[in-house]
């Protein structure tokens, strides 16, 4: 299941930036405005989907990488090294 999940966002991404090249396949004006209309539909629900098929826990990860506060900070890791340094002072 979790397989069909990430299969859905990776979907989800290829449709919507799929959207950004029927400016330059379809000439028709309507038939442009359906076809990117219909590919960011099928985006959205393919990526919902997805996120709930995979979770909790990563929807949880990929909220702490789309808040600003997190931009150009690193991520903190600690290991038993780190913690027990921390414990003597």
């Amino acid at each position: 299941m979790k397989k069909l999940g990430i299969a859905l966002l990776i979907a989800s991404a290829l449709a919507f930036l799929s959207a950004f090249t029927i400016p330059f396949l379809v000439h028709s004006g309507t038939k442009m405005t359906g076809w990117i209309a219909g590919l960011l539909v099928c985006s959205e629900v393919m990526f919902w989907t997805g996120g709930l098929i995979l979770g909790k826990e990563v929807a949880r990860k990929y909220r702490r990488y789309l808040n600003p506060k997190n931009w150009g900070s690193k991520p903190k890791e600690m290991n038993k090294d780190n913690e027990q340094t921390r414990d003597r002072h």
